[in-house]
């Protein structure tokens, strides 16, 4: 029997979570109903696929919609998770489930599949390598989660620090001015979904806003994770951070990064990731300085404009 695919659903989700722990060897139910809850409140940002088989679920995938993320243009599909059975591995029931899923990023108009991998897990990055993926111009950078330490002389001490808080759906017009002073542009509808999805889909409400006399002057969006691209480790992404051009190099964006690894910290988040333009490298400066470093991890993008050809 050749697997039916169809779209997945929530009777699903039991034989989704343990299937995947078959493959990891780690149960994690909690991020699958994070995702889950997340497509049933937006479903328009996701594409979740099942396979039927035989003796019942035989693969999944789970993907959504990005739209001007770490510069790219347009609208994406990121691959989350993708899993096949053992009684159907070695099928192509993988490269079946991931040319429906090309086909259905086309014709909704979605330019390209993103997704991470480690470069050491060599039998996915053959996978996506086999399903047309090829190297993005996008790089992962990341820090291991650790308290930061105390300020070293009495001048930093005594001066008196920022007012770090965390978001809320208020702040959405101040974000959109700092950013339009940032970029010269308007992306409202996208700062608008990228702090939806901070404050509806993340674990735990991490997001920060850095204020001067009452009025915010800087922002990170992230989001607290245990599972997406195959993660087996609490981690967290950091997916979007501004800082009004008029208070750069005064100590906020510092402060804002320094209280948002303290709050993972206390959570127990191990580690912190976001992706970064190649170029971009003013941002790349900040972060090396402020303790991140080039990650295993790479980013890997597949054009959807060859999609109906590899069908």
């Amino acid at each position: 029997m050749v697997p039916l695919l169809r779209p997945l659903t929530r009777a699903d989700f039991d034989a989704v979570v343990a299937l995947d722990r078959g493959l990891t060897g780690k149960e994690r139910r909690a991020w699958f109903t994070q995702r889950l809850n997340a497509a049933l409140r937006q479903p328009r940002r996701h594409l979740q696929l099942a396979a039927d088989g035989e003796g019942g679920l035989a693969g999944f995938v789970l993907a959504r919609v990005v739209s001007g993320e770490y510069g790219r243009p347009g609208d994406l599909l990121v691959l989350e998770t993708i899993g096949v059975s053992a009684a159907a591995r070695h099928s192509g029931l993988g490269q079946r489930m991931m040319a429906e899923l090309a086909e259905l990023g086309r014709a909704r108009g979605h330019r390209a599949i993103v997704t991470q991998v480690d470069w050491r897990d060599h039998r996915m990055t053959s996978f996506l390598d086999h399903a047309g993926f090829a190297m993005s111009r996008t790089v992962v950078a990341g820090r291991p989660v650790a308290r930061m330490s105390l300020p070293e002389t009495d001048e930093e001490v005594e001066a008196f620090p920022p007012v770090v808080r965390h978001l809320t759906v208020a702040d959405l017009p101040a974000i959109r001015k700092i950013d339009q002073r940032i970029t010269g542009s308007d992306r409202g509808d996208y700062l608008a979904r990228k702090l939806d999805e901070a404050l509806g889909e993340s674990a735990i409400t991490v997001s920060l806003g850095v204020e001067d006399d009452g009025a915010l002057v800087g922002f990170v969006t992230a989001r607290v994770d245990f599972g997406g691209y195959g993660k087996v480790v609490a981690s967290a992404t950091m997916d979007t951070i501004g800082m009004d051009p008029r208070f750069q190099g005064r100590g906020f964006a510092r402060a804002m990064l320094t209280q948002l690894v303290d709050n993972l910290a206390a959570i127990d988040v191990e580690t912190l990731e976001t992706e970064v333009a190649y170029d971009d490298l003013a941002l790349l400066k900040f972060l090396y300085t402020f303790g991140f470093v080039p990650s295993s991890r790479l980013v890997l993008e597949r054009s959807l404009a060859d999609a109906a050809a590899a069908r």
